[in-house]
């Protein structure tokens, strides 16, 4: 049975299953919670703040619609219940939610005690507990009376330390407290813990935020507030500074690599931020398997500061096994690697991968040989840290996350159409900033070179040679050539959760950004001229008799996540990506074109079956080379929902399509992109999906139909499938591991 044949029978029994009764499970006296309201008299108290107070809530539903797990719990009987140890329905499903008043009460009272924290000092709730008649079913309604908010009309701050006191006032631009806020006590303990980290990174190491409390005054209806700050024992209010820093490792490193992971400095302030960078540093080191830190007081005011380090194994060897499938075309792949993990004695890792393929190609007539064979080896070394030639770095200033890495690969390829070299080298940096959340890569240099010692007659003639295919990308895509190209890359992803003081700054879902720029052939461009290099009659330099290339290319990546309720994420995605060819080059690279469609694109199409624009290739048929382009648009959007067990669905949409940015012959004039009409040529499709989690990867079937196909006219039936769909015509299988955004 196809993929597609599943849906329908899977749709009728979520539906099936929805409509199984819960009320045998209820004792008499008993009744469902089927429902849960929150609604406010103040618009400005969003409700969904409060759904965390609520200690009981509804079965969940599937993509907040179907009850599908109450109604696979309902396949058990009620004697089940009674059994010692519970059935496979009721381990996968959901048992009946069933009415409590003494929760509906802690709930009210829950709900009222957290308005009261966000400043609503005089609010109350009040609850609608309602069941129609001959049923067995309740629901309930919270109904929040926030009433006038405390704000906050001075902030004071009181030390009884005068140094102390001297540092909170320097620091008072950092404050997550200002005038017309509520009287927030979650905020008013977040300055509690600001202040207490301020004071430890100034060698306060016992300061403690216990030792922070409030006085707030709402006589007069606005909060004054005021922050004391004091000691019981003197010696709580003193400075520390760090006396001997001692290491208790068995592990074969460099004295000088740990001792620049080390933050802490004898004779310097004690600083609570030193050591989470030196534990941050030596933790992220390849050779180094565990790290403890602890303070220890040897003196009056003197800190000694003891690192333990565990080490990693050193050596390790690994072996990857993989069936492949190309357009029907079966394959095995095998990769082995070795891993060394300290090779200098300096935390140096050095990897080295060999892999193996072999795929029989079947369909293509006129060639002597029918497989593919393609053999690579890769040889990486990572150094812990920046190296910037020429340059020294101060001790105690460098990124604790930072690596330097040096990468070398050679892949053969021979097809029963041509044969190709590929030599790549690399130079690369990345580092982190921001706590972790922000990660730069920074590529310089990159050089890549192609080289194609054999191309088959047939193959020449039929694409190259002939009148029909004279295209200039695909000629392009089977010549020798050079890149030399330098990359950087960013990406930034939120703090889970993490919220603002200012209400208009608030982030209360995550996302992530990534954006990209890279810039190939500019410097051989300038050496071209003064250096001579060869010039050929099309008028473009080479090396060594190998053209190189020249452009740059932009790609930017958001994505962000609502999360609805526990069980139930939406998702939203968009990119853009475009490459310029200039210079020496009238078309980017081969390599660093996009393609249309697959599992992370528009998924109602099979991987390089969609675009250019409105461009289709022969007889419906895959164009490998020439269904690529140089621009692309694409959004997505997934509500995602947890099923049962490992199991999460989801119910997505995308559009989107690629173009080039000139007009190539075979192509045409709907390949190109145009503003008058580039959106009546986006591809749109939509579909469902199940996703398993097996902790360390997550496996991915998307069954998508396509809505708009820009292939065909507008004028015609094809064009809106999502009117006129056609199973065998508009239906797509995905299988992937890892989300798609």
């Amino acid at each position: 049975m196809r993929p597609a044949n599943y849906i329908f029978p899977l749709l009728v029994a979520a539906v099936l299953l929805c409509g199984c009764s819960a009320e045998k499970f209820l004792a008499p006296g008993q009744r469902l919670l089927t429902s849960v309201k929150l609604s406010s008299d103040d618009p400005a108290v969003a409700t969904s703040t409060y759904l965390q107070y609520v200690r009981q809530k509804p079965n969940t539903k599937w993509f907040n619609l179907l009850k599908v797990p109450l109604g696979i719990y309902c396949l058990s009987s009620p004697a089940d219940t009674a059994k010692p140890r519970p059935t496979l329905w009721q381990r996968i499903g959901e048992a009946p939610v069933i009415y409590s008043p003494q929760q509906t009460a802690n709930t009210q009272n829950a709900i009222a005690l957290a308005l009261k924290d966000k400043g609503y000092l005089n609010a109350s709730v009040t609850t609608t507990v309602s069941t129609p008649p001959n049923t067995h079913r309740t629901k309930i309604h919270y109904a929040l009376h926030p009433g006038q908010p405390y704000t906050v009309t001075s902030i004071t701050y009181n030390a009884d330390d005068h140094a102390i006191d001297s540092l909170i006032n320097l620091s008072i631009a950092e404050t997550y407290l200002y005038k017309g806020m509520n009287c927030d006590l979650a905020l008013l303990d977040r300055e509690r813990t600001r202040i207490t980290t301020m004071l430890r990174n100034h060698g306060y190491y016992r300061e403690h935020k216990n030792n922070i409390h409030y006085e707030i005054d709402t006589l007069a209806g606005p909060a004054n507030v005021t922050l004391h700050l004091y000691h019981s024992n003197t010696e709580n209010n003193a400075t520390y500074t760090i006396g001997e820093v001692r290491y208790d490792s068995t592990l074969p490193l460099r004295h000088k690599l740990i001792d620049s992971k080390t933050y802490v400095r004898p004779g310097q302030l004690y600083r609570e931020q030193d050591v989470n960078r030196t534990y941050l540093a030596l933790a992220n080191l390849q050779a180094v398997n565990h790290v403890a830190i602890r303070m220890q007081e040897t003196a009056p005011d003197t800190l000694a500061c003891d690192i333990s380090i565990l080490p990693e194994k050193t050596n390790s060897l690994g072996v990857e096994l993989e069936g492949t499938n190309t357009a029907g075309n079966l394959g095995v792949a095998a990769t082995l690697s070795y891993t060394n993990r300290n090779l200098l004695r300096g935390s140096e890792q050095w990897s080295t991968k060999l892999k193996g393929a072999y795929e029989a190609i079947t369909g293509l007539e006129g060639y002597t040989n029918q497989n593919y064979v393609e053999i690579g080896l890769e040889t990486r070394l990572t150094f812990p840290r920046l190296i910037i030639p020429f340059t020294r770095t101060k001790r105690g200033t460098a990124l604790p996350t930072s690596t330097t890495s040096l990468s070398l690969q050679f892949d053969t390829q021979e097809r029963p159409e041509f044969h190709r070299r590929v030599l790549t080298a690399l130079w690369n940096y990345q580092w982190s900033t921001d706590n972790g959340r922000r990660h730069h890569r920074f590529d310089i240099p990159s050089l890549n070179y192609v080289y194609m010692p054999w191309i088959s007659t047939t193959f020449r003639q039929d694409y190259l040679e002939t009148d029909n295919y004279r295209s200039a990308l695909i000629r392009y895509a089977y010549e020798n050539l050079l890149i030399l190209n330098t990359t950087y890359s960013q990406s930034y992803s939120s703090a889970r959760g993490e919220k603002s003081p200012n209400p208009r700054q608030r982030r209360t879902n995550p996302y992530q950004l990534q954006w990209s720029v890279e810039s190939a052939g500019n410097l051989l461009y300038g050496l071209a001229r003064p250096l001579g290099f060869h010039k050929k009659s099309d008028g473009q330099y080479s090396l060594f008799n190998v053209a190189f290339a020249q452009y740059i290319k932009l790609d930017i990546d958001y994505s962000k996540h609502y999360l609805l309720n526990a069980r139930n994420t939406l998702a939203i995605h968009g990119a853009i990506g475009i490459a310029h060819p200039y210079g020496n080059s009238t078309i980017v690279p081969f390599e660093k074109r996009y393609f249309g469609g697959g599992a992370n694109g528009v998924r109602g199409w099979s991987v390089r079956e969609l675009g250019p624009g409105d461009y289709t290739g022969e007889d419906g048929r895959v164009d490998y080379i020439n269904q690529t382009g140089n621009l692309k648009l694409l959004t997505s959007i997934e509500l995602r929902s947890d099923l049962v067990w490992k199991l999460s669905g989801a119910v997505f949409a995308d559009v989107g399509n690629i173009w080039t940015t000139r007009r190539y012959d075979i192509t045409g004039k709907g390949g190109q992109f145009r503003f008058s009409n580039f959106w009546k040529q986006l591809a749109a499709s939509y579909g469902i999906g199940l996703r398993f989690n097996l902790d360390y990867f997550i496996l991915r079937f998307d069954m998508a139909m396509k809505a708009v196909n820009p292939a065909y006219p507008t004028s015609s039936k094809k064009y809106l499938p999502i009117v006129h769909p056609k199973m065998s015509r508009d239906f797509t299988f995905h299988f992937a591991v890892g989300l798609p955004f």
